[in-house]
């Protein structure tokens, strides 16, 4: 006969089941949600995307469609133009001409830019997105001008959010307030008590009367008359 071999549940099984205990689902949840963006950052990051396709648009196609139309910007001290434009003397502006080729390669760089920044808001990790946003900013800054502000920005304030998570577990989180979650008021009976107690004035002692009361004098009796 065989006899079937079964595994004692002791406290030793328990034990090292204790020690290494399986994360669950819901602590899953929360990391995933601390790590990835929030509604509010994704929305963000789509509006991103959208508005640097737009601007790459903008920018290039009508030098594309028009390579004739030159790029100009404005003159220098002594009217000196940087390299590659010529200072034009009637219209007090430096001019450069490019062929299609060149502003079809930059339309297709600043497109990229934008599809890089829709492609990592779908992944939903905040470093990726912050990343792509600031390193968008800088080549749209280089073309565009101030345009390209607002995702140097965008891209800043992602970065930082994820530096606070891998320091303090929460992307609000601060050195006082680690966790990031914003501390209730005090309750009402608190605060009227603590302002009673401020506009309370201090207790003094008694306030000797500025107001002069004369003693009053004592009748002399008359004096007794002797017999006669």
């Amino acid at each position: 006969m065989s006899t079937a071999l079964t595994v004692p549940k002791g406290p030793r099984a328990m034990g090292e089941g204790a020690q290494n205990p399986r994360p669950t689902s819901s602590d899953e949840g929360k990391r995933q949600a601390i790590l990835n963006l929030d509604p509010k950052e994704r929305r963000w990051g789509l509006i991103a995307a959208a508005l640097a396709a737009v601007l790459a648009l903008w920018q290039d196609v009508p030098y594309i469609l028009n390579p004739k139309r030159p790029v100009k910007l404005p003159p220098g001290s002594n009217h000196s133009c940087t390299s590659g434009f010529t200072y034009h003397k009637a219209a007090n502006v430096c001019e450069a001409f490019y062929d299609r080729a060149h502003w079809e390669f930059e339309l297709a760089l600043l497109l990229a830019f934008a599809i890089a920044i829709f492609i990592t808001v779908r992944v939903g990790r905040r470093s990726p997105v912050g990343f792509t946003l600031l390193m968008a900013g800088l080549a749209f800054e280089a073309e565009v001008g101030i345009l390209g502000i607002p995702f140097i920005f965008g891209g800043g304030w992602l970065l930082v959010r994820a530096w606070r998570v891998q320091r303090y577990g929460s992307p609000t989180g601060t050195k006082a307030n680690p966790s990031g979650e914003r501390q209730p008021p005090p309750p009402r009976g608190t605060r009227s008590a603590r302002g009673k107690k401020a506009k309370e004035p201090e207790k003094k002692g008694p306030v000797a009367s500025k107001r002069y009361t004369p003693k009053t004098q004592k009748k002399k009796r008359p004096a007794a008359t002797p017999p006669s």
